[in-house]
């Protein structure tokens, strides 16, 4: 799933589930804390994923770095994603 829609779509969600009468200011703080924690996530997911790669292509050292740097890509753009969901 595009990181794009899942952010909208999680948004949504979080729209429909919070009550009408919670204030504006606490269901911006709501949505950063959902925010933080799809980052950490990401942020957790790509550090597993950068180490397994190591491990898996451990003299194909090339490889791994390619790896890594696609990683890189798409970890900029969850978070520029789920920046521009603000």
């Amino acid at each position: 799933m595009n990181l794009e829609k899942l952010s909208k779509r999680v948004k949504q969600e979080l729209e429909v589930a919070l009550s009408a009468d919670l204030p504006a200011t606490e269901r911006e703080a709501i949505f950063e804390i959902v925010q933080r924690a799809m980052l950490d996530a990401s942020s957790r997911t790509h550090r597993e994923m950068k180490e397994t790669a190591v491990v898996c292509c451990g003299p194909e050292a090339d490889l791994a770095h390619k790896i890594q740097e696609q990683m890189d890509k798409k970890r900029a753009m969850l978070i520029a994603n789920l920046s521009a969901m603000r």
